[in-house]
């Protein structure tokens, strides 16, 4: 998991120069390029921010402390995807995405413990992680006009693609369930609606994937 997080960082060169998001004190903080920082929202209760491919949007997760969702992973607080614009102060901040319980039979899953949201190049949609079951995250698509969410797949972590010929296809770190007890973990390429293009391989085939594509 940490070859993962240290290659998004490598591939998203932001994450650590210009313009960037933070969080401090449960609030989303914006860095610009001339080094001033604007508090963009002041509920105490947010994180997991990231930025639009054009760095004028930032989606991020708030937590919603009196309201609980029953999952396979247990009591979760029901949490909240939302979407501020960079150059305000927070007054513009919308809620796209609250977290549900399922009612009655339904085969539907519940949708709580948010995290890891992220844009597609064009901002009109966002991905994230949810915790519904003990042992394994779900990657999610939000198309953010319609408010239609949509189950990709099982995954510990993501990464949008912003650039080149893969630009919005996405590479996940998939959970995928053995006949036998235990887990496979494998990268695989989806492309921007979240259906398999091929599989990358392990640590190794990912560093090897990235440096002929970047």
């Amino acid at each position: 998991m940490r070859c993962f997080i240290l290659a998004l960082l490598v591939a998203n060169p932001f994450a650590a120069f210009g313009q960037s998001v933070s969080i401090k004190g449960g609030n989303v903080l914006f860095k610009a390029k001339d080094g001033s920082t604007v508090q963009i929202t002041s509920s105490g209760l947010d994180s997991d921010p990231s930025l639009s491919a054009n760095e004028k949007l930032v989606v991020f997760v708030r937590r919603t402390l009196s309201s609980k969702i029953f999952t396979g992973a247990g009591l979760l607080d029901t949490n909240e995807l939302w979407v501020a614009d960079t150059t305000g102060t927070g007054a513009n901040a919308r809620r796209v995405l609250a977290g549900h319980s399922v009612e009655g039979k339904s085969d539907d899953l519940p949708l709580a413990g948010f995290s890891s949201p992220a844009f597609s190049p064009d901002a009109s949609r966002v991905y994230f992680l949810a915790q519904i079951a003990a042992t394994s995250q779900h990657v999610y698509l939000l198309e953010l006009k319609s408010g239609q969410v949509r189950f990709l797949c099982r995954g510990i972590g993501f990464e949008v693609l912003n650039s080149g010929d893969d630009s919005g296809y996405l590479i996940v770190f998939k959970d995928i369930p053995r006949v036998m007890p235990g887990h496979v973990f494998r990268y695989w390429l989806l492309d921007r609606d979240g259906k398999e293009v091929g599989e990358i391989g392990d640590e190794n085939d990912l560093r090897n994937f990235k440096s002929r594509r970047f």
